[in-house]
């Protein structure tokens, strides 16, 4: 069942790394009564090829068979003419098993028939060879899949019969996720949901149900089943709710070539190319509607399909569509398939994965790059995890925050031959030029996967035909003429003005506003207020928050909640909630709120989000934040932001986390003044710097702004600095060769964690304080700030200092320390501790830790005069490729004085140079532009280049700060040549 696997008895996996070769061994474990002719194997796994080569073929598998498992004719019987399983083989078979446990359960009654059928349903994990659509297979597993279907029927039948309403609707679920319609599993789950007394639940199954059979055989559900659905609603008769609007499910007329062109691209997709569609268009012309009927194509067909929807409303999280699809059943029922770490790495976007997956515990925290690469991986081999073709939409594709775009892209590069097809609509009339949607979409451009498909309005004949199929009869010419001008093909309007009455007194409102408040004044006035309370929640909402915004009765919310979807205003969406029809329906129902309402419902919203939420809040903290904002409860909403930009810092989304940080020391600076005021903007300044640094680095302006900012709010409470402020001002110090403010500071951080007893402070500011002295010169004081760094560093802080410094502060202040006690005159000690750093950084595999500490190797080399050292470690430093532009400019000189000792001695000293020029800017480390001037020099001085190391030297001594670690070889030279 599922995807092909072979076990030794140990449990050991054997792999015979051939497709043909797994069809084989399944034909013959699955008919293994008796023998095949090679003959008759040859035609039946390459039907298409000629005979001869395909009994080649055959020859060619049982090779490889042979070759992978070398004891197969333990479990085959092969002879010249023939191939069989072997009988009398002990084999376990989760077909057999399957059956077995099926046919067990038809001979018994009770408790034993129960067990027989849990049985079977555990043992089928998936459909035969999901992957596999050879021939033969394809009747097979159509007649499993119908056993499997019938024992999840008979299963949760028997359950709800016991009273076991939890384990019936499980099973009846995942009975309609195989037959989406069965419309006596509907019933049945709408009575099990009543009986449990959920009946929001139990009451949206019946939309589920009736817009499924509306949508796939054009028909509305049974009387039977409407009749259970009349048993939710009490006080109701079926005349009042037998039929939705007679403007139902709009068909989808027209778009023919739209519809080949992606069913062209569909095809492409099976055979393996990965790629994204684009569909674009006028607000209200279909571009949704067109991509969820070709999601159901391609459902129909077997693809696993997953819809990501984003709103126009703020306050979504990070990564939120890329969660809504690892959400989806299709895709999050593969999870379980993937390895541990990859199942790790998704706890961070989905957090309930440890209590359904034993022994899987809380990701480790990283430094941004290696998070989001970790990330990215774990997410696209859950996408690409599922044995069939994987379709995923992208609902207004222009909403998606900018790191889901990001893995978006990563996912579609990662493995080009990927059966994954990804169709999205959007309105990039709309978005900046600067939008991050357009790297995206010219990143995949560039690399010839992706299509954009523009949708034209629907011509007059279309536009007729689709007003006759919703109102039922036929247009006369003149209406025809009046409803296609009136519209001009735009399918929202028509679909709209059909809705509100139309043809009425003759006339189209020449709005799509109007028309929509129209539709809206129909309903009852209880249900008029709930549209406005759901508009305001902004995106897809649930019973459960309506009911506590709306500060009605469950009963009463349940019954309002049915007469919008007969209206036709929401629909059903995801696994328990409801969106509306179209975002113009929201944004005229939100309109018609007067201000007052709109912020008592918010404020309402925001509370009951929190309180439905509790400790897992932090999920939607971003739109808590935006409903307390937009109802001018300042106060709640920035103590809500700072949550959102933890949450999303947690994910190494830190331009996310910046904004929210942005925008809620905006809201607190709107505040009157006060002493309160201002210590809640010192808290978030407190919280700024990591997100900031990690966007923009230490030398940014807006860092240097709110560490000014948050010196006068300190100063102006009497308030003591908390460590992440002092230790962004301590960096920022260094990063600026102000060693004097880096040492006050580093020392700041020392005291606090030795009065705290927090070994984390302590070996931060011995890091400071150790480098500050290292570029002084100080080599003493170095010396033992480094070693005091070392003793106090504990493993099991690691995470921590990485996503402080995104480097390991024991490899970096061993690493230096062999630097200073080389100036210290202790060469034999230095290379101990060069050796020392070099090991560990391999130990714990953290690539910039590595590159930093072999950037100090090599410039001990050059220090050393020790070419052999130097060429090694340039030539690792050179194949880790590190992005990091400081240790990159720096490899450039290194590489540069290599040319020079190999007797490129113009070329080395020119790539030396351009290497000082462009270390310049390379600010955000301390010391760079003095290194390159010292690795410089070293050439000049090895190519016997005295005029340009005149030149180095001079500069090296103007330079000051830093520099004058090598003051000693430039006056040298200087010496030597006056």
């Amino acid at each position: 069942m599922g995807e092909f696997e072979l076990r030794a008895a140990d449990g050991t996996v054997l792999c015979v790394d051939s497709v043909r070769a797994e069809s084989l061994l399944a034909y013959l474990v699955l008919h293994r009564t008796r023998p095949y002719s090679r003959q008759q194997l040859a035609f039946l796994l390459w039907p298409d090829s000629t005979e001869q080569q395909a009994r080649t073929n055959l020859r060619h598998v049982l090779y490889k068979i042979r070759r992978a498992l070398p004891d197969v004719e333990d479990i085959l019987e092969i002879t010249p003419r023939t191939l069989r399983w072997r009988t009398g083989t002990r084999f376990w078979l989760d077909v057999a098993a399957f059956e077995e446990a099926v046919d067990r359960a038809d001979g018994l009654a009770g408790d034993a028939r129960l067990a027989a059928l849990n049985d079977a349903v555990e043992a089928y994990t998936g459909d035969i060879l999901a992957s596999s659509y050879d021939d033969w297979l394809l009747a097979e597993r159509e007649r499993l899949r119908g056993r499997h279907v019938d024992a999840l029927d008979q299963l949760s039948t028997l359950l709800q019969a016991r009273g076991d309403y939890a384990a019936a609707a499980t099973h009846a679920e995942r009975l309609l996720g195989e037959d989406p319609l069965r419309e006596a599993t509907y019933r049945l789950l709408m009575q099990v949901y009543g009986a449990r007394g959920d009946r929001a639940r139990a009451v949206r199954t019946y939309h589920v149900c009736a817009s499924t059979l509306e949508r796939e055989l054009g028909v509305g559900p049974t009387e039977q089943t409407r009749a259970a659905y009349e048993t939710l609603l009490p006080g109701r008769t079926l005349k009042d709710h037998d039929h939705p609007d007679r403007a139902g499910i709009p068909h989808l007329v027209g778009r023919a070539a739209e519809r080949s062109r992606l069913t062209a691209a569909w095809r492409a997709t099976e055979r393996g190319l990965a790629q994204l569609i684009l569909l674009t268009g006028e607000p209200g012309i279909g571009k949704t509607r067109l991509a969820e009927e070709f999601a159901a194509w391609c459902s129909r067909r077997g693809a696993v399909t997953a819809l990501a929807r984003a709103h126009a409303a703020e306050g979504a999280l990070a990564y939120a569509p890329v969660v809504a699809w690892l959400r989806s059943p299709a895709i999050r029922s593969g999870l379980r398939g993937l390895g541990h770490g990859h199942l790790v790495e998704l706890v961070r976007l989905l957090p309930e994965l440890p209590a359904e997956v034993a022994g899987l515990g809380a990701p480790e925290g990283l430094p941004e790059d290696e998070q989001r690469q970790r990330l990215f991986d774990a997410v696209a081999h859950a996408v690409s995890a599922p044995a069939k073709p994987v379709l995923l939409v992208a609902d207004d594709l222009n909403r998606f925050d900018r790191e889901s775009l990001r893995l978006l892209h990563y996912v579609l590069r990662a493995d080009p031959h990927a059966r994954l097809l990804v169709v999205a609509t959007a309105r990039l009339e709309e978005v900046d030029h600067d939008h991050p949607v357009h790297a995206l979409l010219g990143g995949l451009r560039m690399l010839e996967r992706f299509t954009q498909i523009e949708l034209a309005p629907l011509t007059r004949a279309e536009t007729t035909a689709l007003a006759s199929r919703i109102i039922g009869a036929s247009l006369t010419e003149p209406d025809a003429d009046r409803l296609y001008g009136e519209s001009e093909g735009n399918p929202l309007f028509l679909v709209e003005s059909l809705r509100a009455g139309w043809p009425g007194d003759g006339t189209v409102s020449p709005k799509v506003q109007a028309v929509i408040e129209a539709r809206l004044a129909r309903l009852s006035e209880p249900a008029r207020d709930l549209v406005g309370v759901a508009a305001a929640i902004g995106r897809e909402f649930g019973s459960e928050v309506l009911v506590a915004a709306a500060g009605a009765s469950e009963d009463s919310v349940v019954g309002l909640l049915d007469e919008l979807w007969r209206r036709r205003i929401i629909r059903e969406q995801g696994a328990d909630a409801y969106d509306f029809v179209h975002d113009k329906i929201r944004e005229v129902a939100y309109s018609g709120m007067s201000p007052a309402r709109r912020r008592h419902r918010h404020r309402r919203i925001a509370e009951a989000l929190a309180r439905s939420r509790g400790p897992a809040a932090d999920a939607v903290s971003g739109e808590i934040a935006r409903h307390y904002e937009r109802a001018d409860a300042t106060t709640d909403a920035v103590r809500w932001y700072a949550r959102a930009a933890d949450a999303v810092g947690k994910l190494a989304a830190n331009a996310e986390a910046l904004r929210l940080l942005d925008h809620a020391v905006e809201l607190v600076r709107s505040l009157p003044a006060s002493a309160e005021r201002d210590a809640m903007e010192l808290d978030l300044l407190t919280l700024l710097p990591a997100p900031l640094v990690a966007v923009e680095g230490y030398s940014a302006a807006a860092l240097s702004a709110a560490q000014s900012r948050a010196l006068e709010l300190s100063d102006a409470l009497g308030a003591e600095l908390e460590p992440p402020l002092v230790r962004s001002l301590a960096l920022t110090s260094l990063t600026r060769s102000d060693f004097d403010g880096a040492q006050r500071y580093g020392e700041q951080l020392r005291q606090r964690g030795e009065r705290a007893g927090d070994d984390v402070l302590v070996v931060e500011g011995a890091y400071v304080l150790g480098i500050a002295a290292f570029w002084q010169a100080r080599f003493e004081a170095a010396r033992d700030h480094f070693e005091l760094a070392a003793r106090r560093y504990r493993p099991e802080h690691r995470g921590v200092h990485l996503l402080r410094y995104a480097q390991d502060p024991l490899v970096v202040c061993t690493s230096r320390l062999a630097n200073t006690l080389w100036f210290l005159g202790r060469p034999a000690e230095a290379t101990a501790a060069r050796d020392a750093a070099l090991a560990l950084a391999e130990d714990i595999g953290h690539p910039l830790s590595r590159g930093t500490a072999l950037v100090f190797a090599t410039l001990l080399a050059v220090d050393m005069d020790d070419e052999p050292d130097l060429r090694g470690y340039t030539a690792e430093l050179t194949a880790m490729g590190l992005d990091s532009p400081q240790i990159r400019v720096m490899v450039e000189a290194f590489n540069g004085y290599v040319e020079v000792l190999d007797g490129a001695v113009a070329a080395g000293l020119d790539r030396c140079r351009r290497a000082v020029d462009a270390g310049q800017d390379a600010r955000s480390a301390p010391g760079v532009p003095a290194v390159l001037q010292r690795v410089l020099l070293a050439a000049c001085i090895a190519a016997g280049d005295t005029g340009r190391g005149l030149v180095a030297a001079q500069r090296l001594l103007a330079m000051g700060g830093a520099a004058r670690l090598w003051r000693a070889e430039a006056e040298e030279l200087l010496a030597r040549n006056t």
